[in-house]
């Protein structure tokens, strides 16, 4: 009888759970109360949840609670005008056994941007050793306070090779042409291997090796560091954790957002184009002109692009392989698939209703967080950070009650006949 009961349980279950691919959502507020924050991160398989504040400061989450003294302070180093700040975190993919991540921030003296790695004090998993610095990269900024893009991070599998993500400077339209300038690291997605210190006798300095597959391979007149470029202020872009699959939304100018996927050697266009759109006309033709999976005019879609992450999670059934985004301007959060052919305005979800709320994150979407087990969060500019959650529908729990009922029915049933050959 209980065998019986088992399966014809299992029938009516996912008859009733699995009908509906993709339930309402909410966000969920796991921290207030934090000094603008832009970023939020964990290392693979570990429960804290590791957020940035433009300020320079590190704070980790943990078991509900934002701890008070910060996992990282540089304060001191960074200079936070307009869209400066410390703006980008990573962990190693060996961070569980090395202790070691990854900084991205302009630096309150040169204001230029350095990518610098960490490591975590010894016997305090809590805390960063400050002393163990070393700077990995450092980036020439013109005089702009603006473009200075930020993030950093690894591919799915590639654990050597760190990418790191440059705004063309700043200013507007990109006046010195820096994306398109193969011996400039502005407007680029760079990548280096940061697998061994190529400076050991050095302890303020790390290094970098090049990786092969880089745009250059070789050739003396491009920077090896450039892997893509063509890019105007690319915040911010992430890796499927499942596919490896690069993501890039970047900010346009006055007309186009866009996003795009990332792939050695790409020429996304900026300049002489901002998004589809030819933007300057009259500048020289292009090579390797890739246009974005997708872009959207400036209006009530938004204009200010915040890219986001691919769900992996375990938690929101039927929502796997959702692509999140949003709009610093219009308070938008949208989410598409992409099965790689480009994306129409049809194939986009407005989430915006179900995530955005007075009472909750109202908006200023300054960032998309992943967590160590592929949840997805609201990073707010105001100072919260909200989880994203099912909703359970009451109509599922009534279809999943009223089929257990169905199912006892048919058990009696069963049981009384039984009975009655019996006797």
């Amino acid at each position: 009888m209980i065998k019986s009961f088992s399966a014809l349980f299992a029938v009516v279950f996912a008859a009733t759970t699995w009908a509906s691919p993709v339930p309402p959502l909410q966000t969920q507020i796991v921290a207030t109360g934090l000094d603008r924050p832009l970023f939020a991160t964990a290392p693979e398989g570990d429960s804290r949840l590791f957020i940035v504040e433009q300020g320079g400061l590190i704070k980790i989450l943990q078991n509900g609670t934002v701890l008070p003294t910060p996992f990282l302070d540089l304060s001191d180093s960074v200079n936070t005008v307009s869209e400066r700040g410390l703006l980008g975190m990573a962990f190693d993919p060996d961070f569980a056994d090395n202790g070691r991540f990854y900084v991205n921030y302009i630096d309150s003296t040169t204001l230029d941007t350095v990518v610098a790695t960490y490591q975590v004090a010894s016997g305090q998993p809590n805390m960063a050793d400050t002393a163990s610095k070393q700077t990995i990269i450092t980036i020439d900024q013109p005089e702009f306070a603006n473009h200075k893009a930020g993030w950093i991070g690894f591919r799915p599998g590639e654990a050597d090779n760190l990418y790191i993500a440059t705004g063309d400077g700043g200013s507007a339209n990109d006046p010195q042409n820096r994306a398109q300038n193969l011996t400039d690291n502005l407007g680029k997605m760079l990548r280096v291997n940061v697998s061994a210190d190529q400076l050991p006798g050095d302890t303020t300095q790390y290094g970098y090796a090049i990786p092969a597959g880089n745009l250059a391979d070789g050739n003396p007149q491009i920077n090896p560091e450039i892997y893509a470029y063509g890019l105007r202020n690319p915040y911010r872009d992430s890796f499927d954790r499942e596919t490896g699959t690069l993501y890039i939304a970047d900010v346009g100018q006055n007309n186009r957002e866009e996003i795009n996927i990332g792939a050695a050697g790409t020429n996304y266009g900026w300049r002489k184009f901002e998004g589809n759109l030819l933007n300057f006309p009259d500048d020289p033709q292009i090579a390797n002109h890739t246009p974005p999976i997708y872009d959207y005019s400036h209006g009530d879609e938004g204009a200010s692009i915040t890219g986001g992450y691919v769900y992996r999670g375990s938690l929101i059934d039927g929502l796997e392989g959702t692509y999140f985004f949003a709009d610093f301007v219009t308070d938008k959060v949208m989410s598409f698939r992409f099965t790689g052919s480009p994306i129409t305005d049809a194939g986009v979800t407005d989430r915006t209703a179900e995530l955005l709320s007075p009472t909750g994150i109202s908006g200023s979407i300054s960032s998309f967080g992943e967590d160590g087990f592929g949840n997805l969060y609201l990073v707010s500019l105001n100072g919260q950070v909200g989880m994203i959650t099912a909703i359970p529908e009451p109509e599922s729990y009534a279809m999943m009650l009223a089929g257990m009922a169905l199912v006892a029915l048919c058990v009696r049933r069963r049981e009384k006949a039984a009975a009655s050959m019996h006797i």
